[in-house]
């Protein structure tokens, strides 16, 4: 059995991970393009994602997340490097989607799935957990922006409950409540078909 350098230095993967993104900051933080492009790559889908989600259109969520990495890019020298990266990229992502849905003042005439892109299987196979889906997208879509942003961030990103409040700038109450709000809201209009 051989040993790797990794294992032979002691250092764990994840830390050694973590040490290796901290240099990348650093490193486009002085304005290498080729370090933050390699953040863009980590980074771009999950960006994507939720920007797909709270806007409910595709080419909206571009738009947003190319203003994202643009934002990002610029302001990269201001983020606080003893904090986790990826809860200030989605601070910025939530604050991006909230301007452009209020320049743009659209209304959403159809959902997608991100997930849908992926989708390799038989599109007949789960067509009732289709319709499921659309309906509970289009339920997210009629909620107000800051119970959308909660729920999305808590219930399909992942984050918890503080997480959301630091990335919404929000109390831990004042996110449990619109999370259980907007849970509520979802509910009855997939119930009742008002979606």
């Amino acid at each position: 059995m051989r040993a790797t350098p990794l294992l032979m230095s002691g250092i764990e993967p994840e830390s050694q991970a973590q040490a290796e993104f901290a240099i990348l900051l650093e490193r486009a933080a002085a304005g290498d393009v080729s370090a933050f492009e390699r953040i863009v790559a980590r980074y771009e889908r999950r960006v994507l994602s939720l920007a797909w989600r709270l806007l409910g259109r595709p080419e909206d969520a571009e738009d947003a997340s190319q203003e994202v990495f643009l934002r990002a890019f610029r302001y990269l020298h201001r983020f606080d490097r003893r904090r986790p990266f990826e809860p200030w990229l989605m601070k910025m992502t939530v604050n991006v989607c909230h301007d452009l849905g209020k320049k743009r003042q659209w209304q959403v005439s159809s959902v997608i799935d991100p997930d849908a892109l992926c989708r390799t299987d038989n599109p007949h196979d789960d067509l009732h957990s289709e319709e499921q889906k659309k309906m509970l997208y289009k339920a997210l879509q009629q909620l107000p922006q800051k119970e959308r942003a909660a729920v999305v961030l808590r219930d399909i990103e992942g984050f918890s409950t503080a997480e959301v409040a630091g990335i919404l700038g929000s109390s831990e109450a004042t996110v449990r409540s619109q999370i259980s709000t907007a849970r509520l809201k979802i509910r009855k209009a997939v119930k009742w078909g008002r979606v």
